[in-house]
């Protein structure tokens, strides 16, 4: 899967809510796609729907996984090489739906979050799943010459079931966005098998169906500088997702931490944040604006979580400093005190969107 984040921890205080269940024993199903774990818990359903529903979801992650996979050989990589040729390319209906549901997004971040940097990506050496990334990093006129031709997924447009780039460096790679994308669909199967109470867990990013046994689902909040940092209940159809420095990186020369989430206008690694939180009811929003959120870093938090509507975030920086909206102090209980950057931003007190 395309390399984005690890933030396993979020759903581990969420399974150890209470041994007692309303119904059927709670069933927790560990899948390993996307390159990353995902964990399903299940509570009040039946052995039959909870073994229909898990099949279902394990078949269709696997497919998307052979689907939107960035470096090892799949439908996104014949795309991109298609691109890099300058031809055009047939591809697969979850394709074309990606890229549709992240241009809006993409536009939205003003380009912060932009599936089209897989070359960059890949420069990086983050197209791998060994952490932490030992290769050289690309050199400084490499990186100039991929500003001086940035691609931008503004490049790519799709006609019926083909897509075509008029930028030959536009290499895709939704690593910022499938996780949401995934976690909305394994919630769609469920809701269709009439679960009504589940946790769904992609690389530490969550959503919640129904209730945790008639209280709230509770996950718990990485550090970046280790441990646990807080927690967080979440209600029914509340998707939480993070990002941060702490697993996918490798050490600059002076032996600072390079995150794998990288900076298109500078070509480099983002630098100023350390971790990002958003909750937010759509999870493909709560996906990419936290990517988003960690690029602009601490001077750019408020604007861009204004301009995204993004009412329920934290941003931990470097530095050990916290940026938090109101809504999210509302809602977060933290274990401890970073500094605090000013008082927290009103950006409204609805989590699912600024009113």
């Amino acid at each position: 899967m395309p390399v984005r984040r690890q933030a396993w921890g979020l759903l581990a205080a969420a399974l150890l809510l209470g041994a007692c269940t309303r119904g059927e024993p709670p069933r927790v199903e560990t899948l390993h796609v996307f390159g990353s774990t995902t964990e399903i818990e299940l509570r009040d359903a039946t052995p039959e729907q909870s073994q229909a529903a898990l099949a279902e979801i394990s078949a269709l992650l696997n497919r998307r996984h052979r689907e939107w996979h960035a470096w090892e050989p799949s439908e996104l990589t014949r795309i991109n090489a298609a691109f890099a040729a300058g031809r055009p390319a047939e591809a697969p209906p979850s394709v074309l739906d990606l890229i549709r549901r992240a241009q809006p997004l993409s536009d939205a971040s003003e380009g912060l979050f932009d599936p089209a940097i897989g070359g960059l990506i890949a420069a990086w050496g983050f197209h791998t799943s060994s952490y932490p990334v030992l290769t050289p990093p690309p050199s400084p006129d490499t990186l100039a010459a991929w500003r001086a031709q940035r691609p931008r997924l503004a490049d790519v447009t799709v006609v019926g079931n083909q897509v075509r780039s008029r930028n030959p460096r536009v290499q895709l790679d939704f690593g910022a966005l499938a996780e949401g994308v995934a976690v909305a669909d394994a919630i769609e199967v469920l809701v269709r098998h009439r679960i009504r109470h589940a946790l769904v867990g992609m690389g530490g990013d969550v959503m919640a169906l129904g209730d945790g046994d008639g209280k709230p689902w509770r996950v718990g909040l990485r550090d970046p500088f280790g441990g646990v940092l807080g927690s967080i209940e979440l209600a029914d159809g509340e998707a939480l997702f993070s990002t941060g420095n702490y697993s996918k990186f490798r050490e600059s020369p002076s032996g600072a931490r390079w995150s794998h989430i990288l900076d298109p206008r500078t070509g480099y690694p983002a630098r100023g944040a350390a971790a990002v939180v958003v909750l937010h009811r759509d999870p493909l929003l709560a996906d990419a604006g936290a990517t988003a959120l960690f690029v602009a870093g601490p001077s750019g938090f408020e604007r861009l979580a204004r301009r995204m509507r993004l009412a329920c975030a934290l941003m931990v920086t470097e530095e050990n400093e916290l940026l938090i909206t109101t809504a999210m102090t509302a809602r977060a209980q933290l274990l401890r005190d970073p500094v605090p950057l000013g008082a927290p931003l009103d950006l409204g007190q609805d989590c699912a969107g600024i009113r």
